[in-house]
């Protein structure tokens, strides 16, 4: 047993770290016995927790279980991982374990205190709240503290942690404000908004940065981000009700497709690209680089859950009370958030994308008006407007012609975009003019077609001219050299 592979562990605590591998396995088999009671004796948990007063349905509490019954499936796989590194002397691997014992000795006694299942099975989770005890004690004593010391803070370009902030805050102004979804009198949502898109936003940023992933694998965490929020907190993607979605197109398989179409790219763009593109032009000198150390990190991605939950629970139980996906769905969406991860995490940085031929670039403004005219053109036609119940006016399965063409433009601008950005004469200044037209253009929609009231309408005005303004600064705040690597398909 080694510490980082070097030094050899002190005998003591390379015994305590052993017994902390042999409890943190053992907290997985009682886990395990826990889970498949509770399916195996699902009827009876599920009538025990009806009888007690359990707001949701029998079916929900169901597919509870059977999701806790998978999880553990993954966990095992994971504890196998973080076993391994902690006995090699991996501080990362310790601290997980450290931070997952307490926060599971914490659920395991939230539980026991709200009675949540029958007696019977609180006496297996007593004996799970006691190995998670011993585990939290093991790992916090002196000889296995000091075992994996803390190391020396790396540093930090200058600007990272602005950079950081104005990132998780603009992201859902630009998002959700800025498209006029948010009255006046609702401003406050926006601090709902925070959590998820913020945090959410500023984690893909770091993922991809630190895979060397360029704006292919933004955009496809991105799509990871749409079917978090759309597909798991909202479940807007398959409800027959919320946002009166299912009256937008044809629900094929259960899903509501023009809902779809217009919200998975959107957040793409919108919630994830444009932000970070922002942030990035704002902060150039750490364009490239990542604003969060480990730490920041996981915090960033337990607050993005945390806003999830958050959205889950602020929405869809008021405005579409009733509604939950089936298993199989949920699991689907699962499958689909993990397959796009490890393709743009591990997959996309290691490749180089050919361009067909790099193309004339124009001059920055015809650039900002194809990306101005594509984002206002494409909301046009996926978004009801006023009164209509389908996008673009359309009645039944007409609603597929706008659909048809709002994929064109989709694809024709991504590839143009990919071409010009592939020339040497493709400069920041382009990609600035690009960002910000495109975000004038998505704001013009909300205000001609989201803004009802004149407050409203004014605020999306004055939102307008403020992105104008600031688009306008930075171009002016000193030469903009050229680009160095192409930055539509770079690295990847």
């Amino acid at each position: 047993m080694r510490f980082s592979g070097d030094a050899p562990l002190e005998p003591v605590a390379a015994m305590w770290v052993r017994r902390a591998v042999v409890l943190l396995f053992v907290n997985l088999v009682v886990s395990a016995a826990f889970a498949v009671l509770t399916v195996a004796f699902a009827t009876s948990v599920v009538d025990y927790q009806l009888a007690a007063g359990s707001a949701k349905t029998a079916e929900e509490l169901r597919i509870s279980l059977w999701i806790r019954a998978a999880m553990v499936l993954v966990i095992a796989a994971f504890y196998w991982f973080i076993a391994r590194r902690m006995l090699r002397g991996r501080r990362g691997a310790y601290v997980r374990v450290r931070t997952l014992s307490l926060a599971g000795l914490v659920a395991v006694s939230y539980l026991l205190a709200t009675a949540a299942y029958p007696l019977w099975l609180r006496g297996v989770q007593v004996v799970q709240w006691l190995v998670l005890l011993a585990l939290v004690i093991v790992t916090n004593l002196r000889p296995v503290r000091a075992a994996f010391p803390r190391p020396p803070k790396a540093p930090r370009e200058p600007g990272s942690g602005k950079a950081a902030w104005t990132l998780v805050l603009l992201t859902p102004l630009i998002a959700e404000f800025a498209l006029g979804t948010v009255s006046v009198r609702m401003i406050w949502l926006v601090l709902l908004y925070i959590p998820i898109y913020g945090a959410g936003t500023l984690l893909i940023r770091e993922l991809a940065r630190r895979a060397g992933g360029g704006w292919p694998t933004i955009a496809v965490l991105g799509l990871c981000y749409g079917l978090l929020e759309e597909g798991l907190a909202l479940q807007s993607l398959t409800s027959p009700h919320l946002y009166g979605a299912a009256e937008w197109g044809p629900r094929w398989l259960g899903i509501n497709t023009t809902y779809t179409e217009l919200n998975l790219p959107y957040h793409v763009v919108f919630s994830v690209i444009v932000p970070i593109a922002l942030v990035e032009l704002i902060f150039r000198r750490n364009a490239r680089q990542p604003y969060l150390r480990r730490g920041g990190m996981v915090l960033a991605g337990f607050v993005t859950v945390l806003g999830a939950v958050l959205l889950r629970l602020a929405v869809p139980l008021s405005e579409d009370p009733g509604y939950q996906m089936s298993l199989a769905a949920i699991l689907t969406v699962l499958a689909l958030i993990v397959v796009a991860g490890i393709v743009a995490l591990c997959v996309l940085p290691r490749r180089r994308f050919a361009v067909q031929a790099a193309a004339r670039v124009p001059a920055p403004a015809v650039a900002g008006l194809v990306a101005g005219t594509a984002s206002l053109a494409f909301l046009a036609l996926l978004f009801p407007i006023g009164d209509a119940r389908q996008p673009a006016f359309a009645h039944g399965n007409w609603v597929l012609i706008p659909m048809v063409v709002a994929a064109v433009i989709v694809i024709a601008v991504a590839r143009q975009l990919a071409r010009w950005s592939a020339s040497p004469d493709w400069t920041e200044r382009h990609r600035l003019i690009v960002v910000g037209a495109a975000l004038i253009g998505h704001s013009l929609f909300g205000l001609i077609t989201r803004a009802k009231t004149l407050p409203d309408q004014l605020l999306m005005a004055a939102a307008i001219a403020a992105t104008a303004l600031l688009i306008v600064r930075l171009a002016r705040r000193d030469t903009i050299k050229p680009a160095a690597v192409p930055d539509a398909l770079p690295a990847d």
